[in-house]
């Protein structure tokens, strides 16, 4: 090992110390796993069952389709603790298990293998960290010599505090919370950990000191520097934010009133526009009724496409007036009982097409704060997707329920079993006239979404939709939780 350049590089051997809850591991965990699948890598997370969904769930909202890469052997979220021999912890065991790991990977066509997970979970028992000195020791070895990517995390108010000092000293790159220390000063290579204290490297260890100590002065000497500056433009900052203040303010009166203008003219327009086109409708029927022999069939098909176009445009212009009006709406935020909102949606649905089949599952006791009539509106646009979407299969099945993650977190959800789409393009489902199907598969005007997700945001929750084609669609959106206020 060549000791003047041992920090020349970031190491791929990482580690993580962090505190609080297990949910601050995320920003450093989802980002590395995320790289490893997209670089063609295979990932391991090892943790608790419930620190394993928790990662799935965040893997799932960043947009990874954590079933996919499952199936294909990309992703393993595990918590098997079979390295443990009756409890207890083997270095060699686990570093002969990693290597075969790894070369299992490269073997299956992955790049190599990108393995993260929580220290306390993978040793067990606190007597097991005796010997985590000459496990990161040896594993630094293997890191060197195989592809091999990882982040070992050491929860501080969790871990016995030595197990964080070895964790410091044995690696060469430490996550501080989320913030990469890339030259960690309190790192020592392995090589003094492993070997006999009579070898050649025993002498080399004050050597490695006092570089180490001038490594500290010279960081000091930058960070005297650096604080100058920082008062510096500190000052120069102070000055430029209260001018950006100013003009901010300025700004957003202007913005306020542009916005309103704007609201009222597309409120304006799209009402304005209902009177010629009940005109155009009204006079298309006079000539169906009283004109049909003398247009002739072809003249009877033109205006049949007349009339139907008119009629979608009515739809959509009712469909922005309401979304108009969605914008422009005061929140009335009480206690909403979701389940009893769902089943009134369910039952007018079926009024309309009595003789359909299929099988409704509303989750009973769904409650949640927010305006009533436009979380109504809401179910009545995601339920009616639902059937219409499905409305070609035999066996349709919609679902109304909640779900919640490993950190209590929860979500609403309307499911289907229909056409579904590419969730690769899921955002753009919340535009105005965005849509996934052709309207000769699927009627629809494209404004129903846009106004489900105007409502949910208003509210302060988010939505969001996971689908593959001919496998149905899932629609998740979240609410504010139901507290004493609410009446």
């Amino acid at each position: 090992m060549n000791i003047e350049n041992a920090g020349a590089e970031v190491s791929r051997h990482k580690c993580l110390i962090y505190d609080g809850k297990p949910s601050e591991q995320l920003p450093v965990v989802v980002p590395f796993l995320k790289d490893g699948l997209r670089d063609n890598w295979r990932c391991l997370y090892l943790g608790s069952p419930e620190m394993v969904e928790m990662v799935d769930g965040a893997l799932v909202a960043r947009g990874t389709q954590t079933r996919r890469e499952v199936d294909r052997g990309a992703l393993i979220l595990s918590s098997d603790r079979s390295h443990l021999t009756d409890g207890n912890f083997e270095p060699q065991m686990m570093i002969e298990m990693l290597c075969e790991s790894v070369d299992k990977a490269v073997g299956d066509g992955f790049e190599g293998l990108c393995a993260t997970g929580d220290m306390r979970w993978e040793l067990g028992a606190n007597k097991n960290f005796d010997r985590l000195l000459e496990y990161e020791a040896s594993l630094e070895q293997i890191f060197r010599d195989k592809p091999l990517r990882g982040i070992c995390q050491y929860h501080r108010d969790l871990v016995p505090a030595k197990a964080v000092r070895d964790a410091l000293v044995t690696h060469q790159s430490a996550f501080i919370g989320d913030t990469l220390n890339s030259d960690n000063l309190f790192y020592i290579p392995p090589e003094f950990f492993l070997e006999e204290r009579d070898s050649p490297h025993g002498s080399r260890q004050g050597e490695w000191m006092c570089q180490q100590i001038l490594r500290v002065l010279k960081a000091e000497e930058k960070r005297d520097k650096a604080l100058a500056v920082q008062r510096r433009l500190a000052q120069e900052l102070e000055e430029a934010n209260r001018s950006l203040e100013r003009r901010v303010k300025e700004r957003t009166a202007e913005l306020e009133a542009a916005n309103s203008h704007l609201e009222a003219f597309s409120y304006s327009v799209s009402h304005d526009l209902r009177a010629p086109l009940r005109s155009i409708i009204g006079f298309s029927e006079i000539l169906a009724s009283e004109c049909s022999d003398a247009l002739g069939e072809e003249g009877r098909g033109h205006l049949q496409r007349v009339r139907k176009s008119a009629g979608q445009m009515g739809e959509l212009i009712e469909g922005l007036l309401h979304l108009a009006r969605v914008v422009r709406a005061d929140l009335n935020r009480v206690r909403v009982d979701l389940t009893a909102l769902a089943e009134d949606v369910v039952r007018e649905i079926r009024e309309r097409e009595p003789d359909r089949a299929a099988v409704f599952v509303i989750a009973p006791g769904m409650q949640a704060a927010g305006d009533p009539i436009l979380i109504r509106s809401v179910l009545v646009n995601l339920v009616g997707n639902a059937w219409k979407f499905s409305s070609k299969r035999p066996d349709a099945r919609i679902e109304i329920g909640e779900k919640r993650n490993a950190l209590g977190h929860r979500a609403f959800f309307v499911k289907d079993n229909g056409a579904g789409f590419d969730d690769r393009y899921a955002e753009k489902l919340f535009g105005a006239f965005q849509r996934m199907h052709k309207q000769e598969e699927f009627a629809g005007t494209g404004v129903g979404l846009a106004t489900v997700q105007r409502i949910i945001t208003k509210h302060g929750g988010k939505i969001w939709a996971e689908s593959r084609p001919n496998e149905g669609a899932t629609f998740y959106f979240t609410l504010p939780i139901v507290d004493s206020s609410d009446v």
